[in-house]
């Protein structure tokens, strides 16, 4: 009896532990600016300011970065302070949201906000490469503004599925799996 109680103690520990890390991991996104990598296991709220994408259909270049363990409103509240305004050549100011990122269903969990220094989405768009956290984690995603229509690709690039945004669940081959997303009006 009293090695089953310690095996059975011995395997809730080694589960808890085991939960307790993958907690931990889904946590935080990662590719946060370096500033911000000590608080990398509480962040849960990131702002992503990205460029129009070339005409060549190249990724809208990434300008900014910042994730906050406070709140989406201080992440937001860093587009105008003077590291994005440097970084963005001041354009951080202007930026326009385009899409929300959720590591859950339904819009829960971790949350990325990209915003765009071109403007709102037309029909081209921009042209999103997740970052390695995002590219494994993302789950559902919601537009703004003119950003209507999204287009996710696997991370192998071979399969993609084309959805109206808000999208509760990207769906079970691109659940934690997405390479690619064009975002555009349509």
């Amino acid at each position: 009896m009293t090695r089953t109680i310690q095996k059975k103690s011995v395997l809730g520990l080694i589960g808890t532990a085991t939960g307790l890390a993958g907690l931990l991991l889904a946590a935080a996104p990662t590719g946060a600016a370096a500033a911000d990598t000590s608080a990398a296991a509480a962040t849960k709220h990131c702002v992503v300011l990205v460029g129009k994408a070339p005409a060549d259909g190249g990724a809208s270049p990434e300008l900014y970065r910042y994730c906050s363990n406070k709140s989406a409103a201080d992440a937001r509240a860093h587009l105008k302070s003077s590291d994005a305004l440097s970084k963005s050549g001041g354009r951080s100011i202007q930026a326009t949201a385009l899409m929300e990122w959720y590591s859950d269903h339904n819009y829960g969990g971790n949350q990325t906000t990209v915003y765009g220094d071109y403007g709102p989405c037309d029909g081209s768009g921009y042209s999103l490469h997740p970052d390695s956290y995002w590219s494994t984690n993302l789950t559902s995603a919601r537009g703004y503004g003119t950003c209507t229509v999204a287009v996710f690709h696997n991370r192998a690039l071979n399969y993609a599925a084309t959805g109206r945004l808000p999208v509760p669940n990207v769906g079970g081959a691109l659940n934690d799996n997405v390479g690619l997303i064009q975002v555009y009006y349509g």
